[in-house]
């Protein structure tokens, strides 16, 4: 008995020491792997540098361009469909996305090359953007017709300011403002064009500029003619100087506010910066000439639609009344002075009535306290 249990402790006893000897082994390496992934209290306080946020920047950056281009070529090979415009990196939520959003719209439904799509979309904007442009021209027309009694009104006020005379300063303003009451005109209404104008022209630019920088791969044949690649600068020149020469016939028509003739000092500082466009805008992408040129075909075909009687007939605009050039040229008054013509005068009636207010409650207490000294007595 004794001797099997000597036997098979000496068998498993240089087991046991092998265990051992490679438990020990394994372990040794274990806790340096540990000790090395713990970080030290230096790495820990360690600040964080520009270099390394500029790392980490520059490689999202690089994922993001990356995944947007395999989405690109997926939907080059397969066609678009709504929404891959946001999956490519656009559509925003901002009025540039909601653009992109409507132009991704039009061109899938309608089948239409992306010139056409932008024409298109050019076209509509415009065109639900009409009734704002009547409205701005009848009053443009209004304010026209009776500059003559604008222009005195607002010598005589510039004269009582000058002499302090405030009783007709503020006689002077209350006619200024019944002037634009009875004729239904004011200078401030001039301001609705290029107040929904502009986010309009901005947005189209942004999304234009956003698709073709990216590229939309649509973009790179959904030219014509000789622009066929719509993310490049036309080589030839031709976009640019045509959308120049657009715009000096828009200012020649007249403006599109309702064809009154502008200053000529305005119109030399218009023709010049319409001659520096060309050097200025030569190098954007076609995509953005597109949406220009359609823009401006359509505003001086505007301007030309409205010129004729039985038009503004119909929208009732009154037509343009021809003035009598004074004997010694005065000086007109431009929109700064009719705005400003405007607000002093609504400012100066408002004093009128405050005044006219508190004469008529010191008459009534004037009244009261003489009953009460009547009864007294």
């Amino acid at each position: 008995m004794s001797t099997e249990t000597t036997t098979k402790a000496a068998f498993i006893e240089p087991n046991v020491a092998i265990n051992s000897t490679t438990t020990t082994t394994q372990e040794e390496p274990t806790a340096a792997v540990a000790e090395s992934a713990i970080p030290t209290t230096t790495q820990i306080t360690e600040p964080v540098t520009e270099q390394a946020v500029a790392s980490i920047m520059s490689t999202t950056q690089e994922a993001i361009t990356e995944v947007a281009a395999q989405n690109a070529d997926t939907i080059a090979s397969v066609g678009m469909k709504y929404g891959d415009l946001k999956a490519m990196g656009l559509v925003h939520f901002s009025p540039v996305g909601a653009l992109e959003t409507v132009l991704e719209a039009v061109h899938i439904s309608t089948g239409l090359p992306w010139w056409a799509t932008i024409a298109a979309t050019t076209v509509a904007i415009r065109t639900l953007l009409v009734p704002f442009i009547v409205k701005l021209q009848g009053n443009t027309a209004r304010l026209h017709n009776v500059k003559p009694q604008l222009e005195r009104l607002t010598e005589n006020m510039k004269l009582a300011k000058e002499s302090n005379d405030t009783a007709a300063l503020a006689r002077f303003s209350a006619q200024t403002q019944e002037l634009f009451a009875k004729n239904d005109c004011n200078p401030i209404k001039s301001l609705i064009l290029p107040l929904i104008q502009a986010p309009v022209m901005i947005s189209f630019y942004l999304a234009l500029r956003d698709m073709a920088n990216l590229p939309v791969p649509q973009f790179q044949d959904g030219g014509l003619a000789w622009f066929t690649d719509l993310t490049i600068a036309d080589p030839t020149y031709v976009l640019p100087v045509a959308s120049s020469l657009g715009f000096l016939a828009i200012m020649e028509l007249g403006s599109e506010a309702g064809g009154v003739a502008q200053p000529k000092t305005m119109k030399n500082v218009m023709r010049v910066m319409a001659v520096a466009m060309v050097p200025l805008t030569m190098n954007f992408p076609s995509a953005i000439f597109v949406y220009w040129l359609t823009s401006n075909a359509f505003t001086a075909s505007q301007i030309m639609f409205f010129k004729a009687p039985a038009v503004r007939r119909f929208f009732n605009i009154p037509q343009l009344m021809n003035h009598p050039k004074p004997k010694v040229q005065a000086k007109q008054p431009g929109f700064m002075e009719s705005f400003k013509a405007s607000y002093e005068g609504g400012l100066a009636a408002k004093q009128k009535e405050v005044s006219v207010a508190k004469d008529r409650e010191n008459k009534m207490a004037a009244q009261k306290l003489r009953r009460q000294n009547r009864k007294r007595i």
